[in-house]
C-alpha cells in the first residue's frame, strides 16, 4: 500500500508540519491487524514544545479508495481519541494527517503500546479478575461527559438511539434483493420490549476482546473508536456477548453478578435498568444490527453496487453473523418463553 523506503520521509514530513524539529525516523514496519487499513509501527525521536522524546509509534491510515471495508473518518477518529484519553488508558493521539497531503492517505499517529492481546493473556493468567476489569472499562467509558466529546460525532437524530436504530432495521428489510421479514419481526419484539432508558454516552460500536488488549496492571485497554457514536451504552454490552458467541469467552458470562454490579456501581444505572434479561434484549439488537450489514452487504453485491470487497473479511463476517444470530435466536427464544 505505501512503499516503506520512503515512509520515514513523510512520516517526517508530518511531524514537521506538526511543529516537530530534530526529528529522526526509522525501523518502519508493517503491522497486521485493521483488515484493508494501512497500519505500520516505527521508531522516531523528536523534539516539540521544548520536549525531546523518543519511542515506538503507530501509522493509522485509510486503505486505497474504493476499497475499504467501512469508510470511516481518520479525523473524527483522532477528535475522539484526544477527548477519551483524559478518561481512558486508550494509546494517545499525537498527529493527524487530515487529508493525507504528508502520508498520501489521510492518517494519523498514535503511542505504542506494551499491552498484551487479550485472548493470549487470558490462555496465561484466566478470566478471574476480568469480569469486574471489563465493567470498570465499560463503565469508564459510557461515563465520559458527553459534552466533552467532538461535536463532529453522530448523535440520535430523534433523540432516543433505540428509536433510531429500530426504525433503520425495519428500513433495512426493504433494501434486500429479497424481501427479509425477519427484521420486522426482530424489529417490532424490540420495540415492544424495550428496557427503562438510561442517559445517552459514548458507545464505542466495535466493543470486544478484539479491540482490547490488558496492561500491565491487569488492567483492560480499549482501542479503536473509528466507529464511536453517541447513543444508548448498553449497546456495548450487547455488542461484546454478540462478538463472544463467535470468539469466546464470553467474559461477562464468567461472573455475570460481579460484572453487573461493578458496572452499575459506575454508572448509576439501576437494577432495571441493567440486568441479565437488559443484556439479552441488547444481545438480539447487536446481532440484527450484524446480520443486517451483512446483508446489505450482500444485497449491494448481488445489484453490482460493489466494486472492490475484501472476501476474506466478508467470509468471516459470515461465520461470526452466523454463530451470533443462533445465539440471539436462542437468547430471543428463552425471553419470549419467559413471557407465557
Amino acid at each position: 500500500m505505501q512503499d516503506p523506503e520512503i515512509m520515514p520521509e513523510k512520516i517526517t514530513a508530518l511531524l514537521e508540519a506538526n511543529g516537530a524539529s530534530d526529528i529522526t525516523v526509522d525501523g518502519y514496519e508493517a503491522m497486521t491487524g485493521g483488515y484493508s487499513r494501512l497500519m505500520a509501527q516505527f521508531e522516531a525521536s523528536f523534539t516539540i514544545d521544548g520536549t525531546s522524546e523518543s519511542g515506538t509509534y503507530v501509522l493509522r491510515g485509510d486503505p486505497p479508495e474504493g476499497t475499504a471495508i467501512i469508510d470511516t473518518d481518520r479525523t473524527q477518529e483522532f477528535e475522539v481519541l484526544q477527548a477519551v484519553k483524559p478518561y481512558l488508558n486508550t494509546p494517545a493521539a499525537r498527529f493527524l494527517d487530515s487529508d493525507g497531503a504528508f502520508i498520501g492517505t489521510p492518517a494519523l499517529v498514535l503511542d505504542f503500546t506494551t499491552a498484551e492481546s487479550t485472548l493470549p493473556w487470558i490462555e496465561q493468567n484466566g478470566v478471574t479478575t476480568l469480569p469486574e476489569k471489563l465493567a470498570e472499562l465499560a463503565g469508564a467509558v459510557h461515563t465520559i461527559p458527553v459534552d466533552d466529546l467532538p461535536s463532529s460525532l453522530q448523535r440520535p437524530a430523534s433523540g432516543d438511539p433505540l428509536t433510531d436504530q429500530i426504525a433503520m432495521w425495519k428500513h433495512t428489510a426493504h433494501e434486500h434483493v429479497e424481501a427479509l421479514p425477519i427484521f420486522h419481526y426482530v424489529a417490532s419484539w424490540l420495540d415492544t420490549h424495550r428496557p427503562p432508558s438510561v442517559p445517552v454516552s459514548l458507545v464505542h460500536h466495535d466493543f470486544s476482546t478484539a479491540n482490547m488488549l490488558v496492561d500491565d496492571q491487569g488492567d483492560l485497554v480499549i482501542i479503536d473508536f473509528e466507529l464511536a457514536s453517541v447513543g444508548d451504552p448498553r449497546e456495548d454490552l450487547g455488542y461484546f456477548k454478540a462478538y463472544a458467541q463467535a470468539a469466546p469467552p464470553d467474559i461477562i458470562d464468567e461472573n455475570p453478578e460481579a460484572f453487573l454490579n461493578r458496572y452499575r456501581e459506575i454508572t448509576g444505572f439501576s437494577e432495571d435498568q441493567v440486568n441479565p434479561a437488559v443484556l439479552t434484549y441488547f444481545l438480539v439488537l447487536g446481532v440484527i444490527g450484524v446480520v443486517s450489514q451483512l446483508s446489505a452487504t450482500g444485497s449491494s453485491m448481488a445489484r453490482g453496487n460493489t466494486s472492490s470487497t475484501n472476501i476474506a473479511f466478508t467470509l468471516d463476517g459470515l461465520l461470526f453473523g452466523q454463530a451470533a444470530w443462533m445465539a440471539a435466536t436462542d437468547a430471543l427464544e428463552a425471553a419470549l418463553d419467559g413471557e407465557e
